[in-house]
C-alpha cells in the first residue's frame, strides 16, 4: 500500500511537472527561433528545437499508460468530488439559513395567529355577553313598560273613582270636566285594539305629550256596528300618518268637508241631506256653542274634550261631532202597588233596550243623519225599538212640540183611579257625551230628554221578547252606553235614590 501510494504521488507530481513544462514551452515557442546544429559526421545542419519537444514527450508517453491514466483519473475525481462537496456545503449552508429564516417567520406568524385567535375568541365571548345583556335589558325594559302601563291603568282607575266622588250631589254643569272616562276605556269597542294610555293630566291638547302615539281606527261601513240604513252615511277613512297631533285654528279645511258649518247636499237617490258639523259643546254659562279646532297637519277635527288614546273615525259615522237625540223614559218603581223606597227616597226605573251587537243595555237614541228632523228621528227610533213597528208618519217634519206630544200619547188613566197619568218632559242636557266610541277626531254629542211617567204601567203594548226591559236608575247600573252622570242628574232632578 505504501509503495502504491508513493508511486501515485510521484506520478501526480510528474504530471504536474509535465503540465507546467508544456505550458511554458507553448509560451516560449512563438518567440524563439529555430536552433540549427551541424552534424560532424554528415556535415549537415539539424534543427535541435524539435528534439527538446521529443524528449519531453517521453514523460507524456509514460503518463499515457493505463495505470498512470487511472491514477490521474482517480486524482481528478477526488478533486472534483472535493469541489462538489464544497459547493454542496455552501448550498446547504444557504438553504439552512433560509430554512431557519422561514421557520422563524412561521413561528412569528403562528404567534400572531394565536394572538388573533385569542382576540377573536375574546370578541366572540364579549359579543355573547353583550347579547345576553341585551336580552336582559329587553326583559327589564318590557317589565318597566308593563309596570308603567299598570301604573297608568291604576292611575286612570283612581281618577275614575275620584271623578265619581266629585260628582256626588252636584248638578250636571258643575262637573262636566269629569265626563271624559268612557272615552278612554280600553280596548276600543268592537275591536281588540288597545287605547294609548292617557291620564287625566294629559287629556287637554294644550299639554304637551311627546310620547303620545295612539292607534288609528276607522271601521268600514260594512262593519256590524253600523245598521243597514246607516251605511250610506258612513264617511270614508282619511289617511292619518303617525305623528304628534297638535292644535290650530280652523284653517285650510279638507276638500268637501265644511268643518264647523251646516251644509246641504244631495244623495245619489236624489234625497236632500243636511249635514250639521257644528258642535253643541258650550264653553261658558251663556250656552254659546264653541268652535272645535283642527289638527294643524291633517286639517281634521280634534276632540274638544282632549285626548282619548285612539285616532281616526272609530265606530262613528262622521268625522267630528256625531249628534243624536236621546230619550230617557223613567217611572217610579213599585212593589205590590207600593213605591219602592230606600233611605226615604223612591227608586226610578228607566226603559232600556238590548244592543244586538254588544248585548249592552242602551237608552233610546236616534242619530241625526240629516234626512229627517231630529225629533222625528227619535220618535221613529223609539217606536221601532219598543213595538217593532217602523212608524215614520210625520217624522220628516216633527218639531220639538210634536215629539213631546208623541210621548204624552202613551200616558193613560190609572187602572185604580181612572185619572190621567201625569208626564213630565224636560231637556236635561245638550253637549258632549262620554261614549265608548269617541276618538281624537270623532265624538258623540247628544240632546237628552227625560220623559217621566207617574204611572208604572205606561206602554201596555211594549214588546215582551226580552229586548226591552225596565232597569233601576242607580249608581250600580252597568252596561249603559251613556255616562253615569246623566243618570245621576235625572235622579237628582226627581229627588230619587241613586247610590
Amino acid at each position: 500500500m505504501l509503495i502504491t501510494s508513493c508511486t501515485s504521488q510521484c506520478l501526480l507530481k510528474l504530471k504536474d511537472y509535465t503540465d507546467k513544462k508544456n505550458i511554458s514551452t507553448v509560451q516560449i515557442l512563438p518567440q524563439s527561433t529555430p536552433t540549427v546544429t551541424k552534424d560532424n559526421n554528415t556535415d549537415e545542419f539539424k534543427d535541435t528545437s524539435n528534439e527538446v519537444i521529443q524528449n519531453r514527450s517521453i514523460f507524456q508517453c509514460l503518463l499515457s499508460c493505463k495505470p498512470c491514466q487511472k491514477v490521474i483519473e482517480n486524482h481528478k475525481n477526488k478533486i472534483n468530488a472535493g469541489k462538489s462537496k464544497l459547493e454542496n456545503s455552501e448550498t446547504n449552508v444557504y438553504w439552512k439559513f433560509k430554512a431557519k429564516e422561514f421557520y422563524a417567520k412561521t413561528q412569528e406568524t403562528d404567534k400572531v395567529q394565536e394572538k388573533l385567535d385569542s382576540l377573536s375568541k375574546c370578541t366572540i365571548n364579549m359579543q355573547k355577553d353583550i347579547d345576553i345583556l341585551r336580552k336582559s335589558l329587553r326583559h327589564v325594559s318590557d317589565r318597566v313598560v308593563t309596570s308603567g302601563k299598570l301604573l297608568i291603568d291604576s292611575q286612570i282607575l283612581l281618577e275614575k273613582i275620584h271623578s265619581t266622588i266629585k260628582q256626588e250631589n252636584k248638578s250636571l254643569p258643575a262637573y262636566q270636566k269629569f265626563i271624559h272616562i268612557l272615552s278612554r276605556e280600553s280596548p276600543y269597542i268592537y275591536t281588540n285594539e288597545a287605547r294609548f294610555p292617557v291620564t287625566e293630566r294629559y287629556i287637554p291638547w294644550k299639554i304637551s305629550f311627546d310620547l303620545y302615539d295612539p292607534t288609528v281606527i276607522s271601521l268600514p261601513k260594512q262593519h256590524d256596528c253600523f245598521q243597514d240604513y246607516e251605511r250610506l252615511f258612513v264617511e270614508p277613512h282619511l289617511t292619518i300618518e303617525p305623528s304628534v297631533t297638535t292644535m290650530t285654528d280652523i284653517t285650510n279645511p279638507l276638500i268637501d268637508y265644511k268643518w264647523n258649518q251646516v251644509v246641504e247636499s244631495q244623495l245619489p237617490d236624489g234625497k236632500k241631506i243636511r249635514i250639521d258639523r257644528t258642535t253643541w259643546i258650550a264653553t261658558s254659562e251663556d250656552k254659546i256653542s264653541s268652535v272645535y279646532r283642527l289638527d294643524n297637519q291633517l286639517s281634521i277635527p280634534l276632540n274638544p274634550m282632549g285626548r282619548t288614546g285612539v285616532r281616526g273615525r272609530g265606530a262613528l259615522i262622521r268625522w267630528g261631532p256625531n249628534k243624536s237625540i236621546m230619550a230617557v223614559i223613567t217611572r217610579w218603581k213599585k212593589h205590590h202597588d207600593q213605591f219602592a223606597v230606600i233611605d226615604g227616597q223612591r227608586i226610578l226605573e228607566t226603559l232600556v233596550f238590548k244592543d244586538k251587537y254588544t248585548n249592552d243595555w242602551k237608552l233610546p237614541e236616534a242619530k241625526i243623519l240629516g234626512i229627517e228632523s231630529p225629533y222625528g228621528a227619535i220618535c221613529r227610533s223609539f217606536h221601532e225599538l219598543a213595538f217593532k213597528d217602523n212608524d215614520s208618519e210625520h217624522s220628516f217634519s216633527f218639531e220639538e212640540n210634536d215629539m213631546i206630544k208623541y210621548f204624552e200619547s202613551f200616558a193613560r188613566a190609572s187602572l185604580s183611579t181612572f185619572e190621567p197619568t201625569g208626564i213630565e218632559s224636560d231637556m236635561i242636557y245638550r253637549g258632549y257625551i262620554d261614549d265608548l266610541r269617541n276618538t281624537d277626531n270623532a265624538w258623540v254629542e247628544a240632546e237628552i230628554w227625560n220623559f217621566h211617567y207617574d204611572s208604572n204601567t205606561p206602554f201596555p203594548n211594549l214588546r215582551q221578547d226580552g229586548v226591552a226591559i225596565w232597569k233601576d236608575v242607580t249608581n250600580n247600573s252597568r252596561g249603559f252606553l251613556i255616562q253615569t252622570s246623566i243618570l245621576r242628574e235625572i235622579a237628582r232632578i226627581h229627588q230619587a235614590f241613586f247610590e
